[in-house]
């Protein structure tokens, strides 16, 4: 009901605005008479045609983002349909039928707690035991496709009965429990995930889930971690119907997936024939009694695909994953590519391919590329910039606010500094080429930062006299006042702000108003970026830390005060004046306020500035070419795409490339 009104008024709108409004605003516009139905209101045609566009527009929007939710049973079905069949389709186990050329995979049978007979229909298990089981087996055994199934054996059960509930498959690899949960945000995840998934808005959820209209097929317990499993299990009580697991359930009966037998692992070869010739024969004991898992026969049979098969190794994922990538030219980045994104902590196997939070991936770095952050690039780009804003200051406004601007960035540096202890690890690293980069980085930064603070200088030049020194005098007391610590800066910032009041009655107001505005866009930028640097450092892990021996090469100390006096040689023509030095120096007080982490917008703006410092970073686990290599590990069965993301093909591929060594993964593709 809530969309039909919603579109109703939408197109009420649209036909009253286009039909009525829109051609006697015209009329009246061009020297018509205005219609006697609207008497005195002729003159507001415009403005009412032109909130009658925004109220439309907005409905519109509404309709976009909204019009996805549906409360039709019918409707809810079709998309539960969609995704499932769209996530059976992309399984490790159909894309293996598919290069295989096999008709079916081996039929799964289970058997329920206490029973000794197994059964291939799952469906009678699942109504026998009152439509309410965990599903038990290890990882690889098969659970997820047989819940897949099932969910597509209810939809249609669902489409013939009207009263029978709507089967809905969540994932819970996307809920987390930390602290005191109340004990409605498990449903408030579950209303978001129907609701985000499969269009099923909210209001609907809630009614269909109070009334026992939805049966809730869940996997993804596994992937919650062991501290909250038990809060889990309790929480999801009252709403799951089946629940893949590998660990039985306590109060819920369970339900084992029987493990292939050689029977079914020989027909399925056979019916591959010949492209698994010579497979049967190598199977040893010791292969046998790992071969029995769908997952074990799908990597087995991928591996040695069109291969005449003399040994087989007992590390299935293993030879799957060397074999995938053997003769490829990108298999260096394409691995590491793949332990950098299975690295990511991402439960529900995505692998993205844009970068997320640096919190997600910084701690996975090795102590190279940070050491050169913060040891080379981050003092190269200071230095580089404080020396263009010196140049750009004592080209403009001489020696003496060149030399006021160096003395003041290097010591507000030192005192609102967030950088951490500058750093060199065990071993040679010297970095000279990142220096550089990050000097002309800098370089290129306080340009356009000079440039802003010239513009903001020049900005109230046409003020009248008093009221560019009123200005003057509140700016800089309200500048002190964010500069001094301690609880009493008041007194201290009104003795601040005497100075300027004093100094302009001799030199001007405006002197001193050029001299802040460079001052201000230099602190601003610096506290910024010290804020940046140290947002940064908080991100990396403590055991980095460790791996870092404390010290400071020598060059470090003096090279921001050197590089930025050999900018201030730009004022050499001409010494200057002294009020605009006083100005540069005032406009720097707000260093210590751009720096600090809670005041807006400079966190804002500091944010942005510690995402852009750590994304270069990432370059040498994830490159540029990121979308070819997620690309080629699709076509190699490594990934799949499920609602048009990347995740990996199965659990056990993330995991094995988590923990493997890319180099010696290297040296075996190309063996």
């Amino acid at each position: 009901m809530t969309r039909a009104a919603r579109l109703t008024a939408l197109a009420a709108l649209c036909l009253v605005t286009v039909v009525l409004l829109l051609p006697a605003a015209i009329s009246v516009s061009t020297g018509g008479a205005t219609p006697e139905f609207l008497g005195q209101f002729g003159r507001w045609l415009w403005p009412l045609f032109g909130a009658m566009v925004l109220v439309a527009i907005g409905l519109a929007v509404w309709e976009r983002v909204r019009g996805h939710e549906t409360s039709s049973r019918t409707a809810a079905l079709g998309r539960v349909e969609t995704r499932v069949k769209s996530l059976l389709a992309s399984s490790l186990a159909a894309q293996a039928q598919i290069k295989l050329g096999a008709l079916r995979q081996p039929q799964l049978s289970v058997r329920v707690d206490g029973e000794e007979v197994s059964s291939s229909d799952l469906e009678a298990v699942y109504d026998r035991l009152g439509r309410t089981m965990v599903l038990v087996g290890p990882i690889g055994s098969g659970r997820s496709t047989l819940l897949g199934e099932l969910c597509l054996v209810l939809v249609e059960r669902a489409r013939n009965d009207p009263e029978a509930p709507i089967p809905v498959l969540v994932d819970l690899a996307t809920w987390r429990a930390y602290g005191n949960r109340k004990p409605t945000e498990f449903t408030a995840w579950l209303l978001r995930e129907l609701n985000r998934r499969y269009g099923i808005s909210r209001s609907a959820g809630t009614i269909w889930l109070r009334r026992g209209r939805i049966a809730v097929l869940i996997d993804g317990l596994d992937e919650v971690p062991r501290i909250d499993r038990a809060h889990c299990e309790s929480e999801l009580a009252p709403f799951a119907s089946v629940v893949c697991s590998t660990e039985p359930i306590e109060n819920l009966p369970s339900v084992f997936v029987d493990p292939l037998s050689r029977g079914q692992i020989l027909e399925y070869i056979a019916s591959v024939s010949p492209r698994l010739d010579g497979l049967e024969s190598a199977l040893t004991p010791e292969i046998w009694e790992r071969l029995d898992s769908p997952l074990a026969l799908n990597l087995l049979a991928l591996t040695h695909l069109d291969k005449q098969v003399d040994t087989i190794g007992d590390d299935f994922v293993g030879s799957f994953v060397v074999e995938r990538l053997s003769g490829q030219r990108g298999a260096g980045p394409t691995i590491r590519a793949l332990k950098f994104l299975a690295r990511l902590d991402r439960p529900d196997l995505g692998a993205p391919v844009h970068m997320p939070h640096r919190r997600a991936w910084l701690p996975l770095l090795p102590t190279r590329p940070l050491w050169l952050l913060f040891v080379r690039a981050v003092p190269a780009a200071y230095a580089g910039g404080v020396c263009a804003v010196a140049f750009l200051t004592g080209l403009r406004f001489g020696l003496w606010s060149a030399l006021a601007f160096v003395v003041a960035a290097t010591s507000l540096l030192v005192l609102v500094n967030k950088l951490p202890h500058v750093f060199h690890p065990p071993g040679r690293a010297h970095g000279i080429l990142t220096a550089a980069l990050g000097f002309l980085a800098g370089v290129l930064m306080g340009l356009l930062v000079g440039l802003a603070g010239l513009w903001l200088g020049g900005f109230g030049t046409s003020w009248p006299y008093a009221v560019a020194y009123v200005f003057v005098v509140v700016v800089s007391f309200f500048l002190a006042l964010g500069f001094i610590p301690g609880d009493a800066p008041v007194p201290w910032a009104v003795l601040i702000a005497a100075a300027p009041g004093v100094s302009m009655i001799w030199v001007g107001p405006y002197s001193v108003l050029a001299g802040m505005g460079m001052g201000f866009s230099a602190g601003v930028a610096g506290g910024i970026f010290a804020a940046a640097v140290g947002r940064v450092w908080r991100t990396v892990r403590p055991v980095q830390h460790q791996r870092m021996r404390t010290g400071r090469p020598w060059w470090i100390q003096p090279v921001i005060p050197v590089l930025g006096l050999a900018g201030a040689l730009g004022g050499l023509n001409t010494w200057g004046s002294w009020g605009t030095a006083l100005g540069v120096a005032l406009g720097l007080l707000v260093t210590p306020t751009a720096a600090r982490d809670y005041v807006w917008p400079f966190d804002a703006l500091a944010e942005v500035a510690a995402e852009g410092l750590t994304r270069p970073l990432s370059l040498g686990e994830l490159s540029f070419r990121r979308k070819a290599l997620l690309h080629l590990a699709q076509d190699r069965l490594l990934l799949t795409r499920v609602d048009g993301d990347y995740r990996f093909a199965h659990v056990a591929l993330r995991d094995h490339l988590a923990s493997c060594d890319p180099t010696a993964l290297v040296r075996a593709t190309r063996r």
